[in-house]
């Protein structure tokens, strides 16, 4: 009779078979996933990265990477195997006009994409857990028929578990077919710019500020000989506008609003005051000759403000709950941030574009007498958290061939000799101060100085002004 084989080798086996059945299927696909590389697409005038990555989950969202935020789609996919889509830049502006126009195809061409993404990833897949058999088996024991045979098994498992992964991700990418744009991955109908029957300035503008309550110069002196909309909005003769204009003795028209966002006061109309404030946008592309769009937006979409008054009276403010609050609402801002982005590429005549990141308004160590106590520790979350904020502001910028302007305000903060903020006391807290405009102007005026950031391959030529 034959010999039984030992306790050690069924032991051996056991592990072979359960190395095999699980472990390894389960690495080569969390390896393929990190080395097969992304499926470019490019669609309405943009280019976009396709790839995918693991989750512990049986289902949920994919991601859509926005200027380095991770917002989550509201497709849902079943499966470990969940879809990332990477928005890169602007490659074409007359093909971005043309979408913009009519919105068509984006949906079919991510869905193409995607699965000519997981088919290479299955190959790869099945490569990875051939290797992976091979060497597991070559360390256990040293008999080439196993390794073939553990070859041949892993490959197989492997590859029948990343296709059903893949198979689950497939019903979800169906879905993605009827998507016309960006925005309805996340949700939500693009922006559109709300008519207005006002009467543009009859005058030309070489230059045009639109933006909210930093644009408008809250908190300074209000204008010579202000309208009802002027007050309403607070904009001011010390304005970074009005600096601009008296610095290049030229046409400069502030648009600008206290308490404008993206959503009401750019595209659409915003009520301050009691004063209904036409769409900035829809005033900008009605004025002629424009050379110059200055934008300073995204404080009041993110409640900058009130947020860090808040942060500096309150015993802390790097909680979990302060984080998630600003998470959700930079990533709202972000999907609006495009739609902008969008319609400021396609403006008549093609005018250069300046996006103003915010200025840091404490000091890394503050050194404040008085209430409230600001301390270094909330200085360093506010500071890192306007970070985080500003990096999605140039990036969008960047991405789309503007020009993206960061302030200085170092050694001019708040409790400086020579602040260029207003203090806590003042007409609007944490606002710049004349002075502080003028250091925006002058951030302003040095990048026109420089030649514009070339417009992306394809773009559309100016129309003459």
């Amino acid at each position: 009779m034959g010999q039984r084989p030992s306790l050690s080798r069924i032991v051996t086996i056991v592990l072979v078979v359960v190395g095999l059945a699980l472990v390894i299927p389960l690495a080569s696909i969390e390896v393929s996933l990190l080395i097969s590389p992304a499926q470019n697409v490019e669609a309405g005038g943009q280019s976009l990265a396709l790839s995918a990555g693991p989750s512990a989950s049986t289902s949920g969202s994919g991601t859509l990477e926005l200027f380095g935020q991770s917002i989550p789609t509201t497709q849902q996919f079943s499966g470990p195997i969940r879809p990332i889509l990477l928005w890169a830049e602007v490659t074409h502006y007359d093909e971005l006009l043309a979408a913009l126009k009519q919105p068509g195809h984006l949906g079919q061409a991510i869905r193409d994409g995607w699965s000519t993404y997981f088919v290479r990833q299955l190959l790869v897949t099945v490569l990875v857990a051939a290797v992976l058999a091979a060497l597991s088996l070559a360390v256990l024991r040293r008999r080439w028929q196993l390794i073939i045979g553990g070859v041949v098994v892993a490959a197989v498992v492997a590859g029948g578990s990343d296709a059903l992964a893949i198979n689950s991700a497939a019903q979800g990418l169906q879905q993605l077919s009827q998507v016309r744009t960006l925005d309805q991955l996340v949700g939500r109908a693009p922006l559109a710019v709300y008519p207005t029957s006002h009467r543009a300035p009859s005058a030309t503008a070489s230059t045009v500020v639109i933006g909210d309550s930093t644009a408008a110069g809250a908190g300074n002196p209000p204008l010579a000989k202000p309208t009802m909309e002027d007050t309403a909005c607070r904009r001011s003769r010390d304005s970074y506008a009005a600096d601009i204009a008296a610095v290049n003795n030229s046409s400069v028209i502030n648009l600008a609003c206290t308490n404008a966002s993206i959503e009401q006061g750019l595209f659409g109309p915003e009520e301050i005051n009691d004063v209904l404030v036409p769409s900035q946008l829809a005033r900008l592309e009605a004025l002629q000759g424009v050379k110059t769009v200055i934008v300073s937006i995204g404080a009041n979409e993110m409640d900058w403000t009130q947020f860090m008054e808040l942060c500096l009276v309150s015993p802390q403010c790097d909680d979990s709950a302060s984080a998630a609050w600003f998470s959700q609402a930079l990533d709202s801002f972000t999907v609006d941030y495009y739609d902008l982005l969008q319609r400021l590429a396609t403006l008549p005549g093609l005018p250069r574009v300046i996006v103003n990141e915010y200025y840091d308004p404490l000091p890394a160590e503050p050194d404040c007498t008085g209430e409230p106590a600001i301390t270094t520790a909330k200085s360093k979350v506010l500071l890192n958290r306007l970070t985080t904020f500003n990096t999605v502001l140039a990036d969008g910028a960047e991405s789309f061939g503007f020009d993206a302007v960061a302030p200085s305000f170092a050694g001019h903060e708040l409790c400086t000799q020579q602040s260029f903020v207003q203090g806590l006391d003042d007409a609007a807290p944490l606002h710049p101060n004349a002075a502080g405009e003028i250091a925006i102007a002058l951030a302003d005026e040095e990048a026109l100085l420089n030649p514009a950031p070339p417009r992306p391959t394809g773009a559309a030529t100016p129309t003459p002004s």
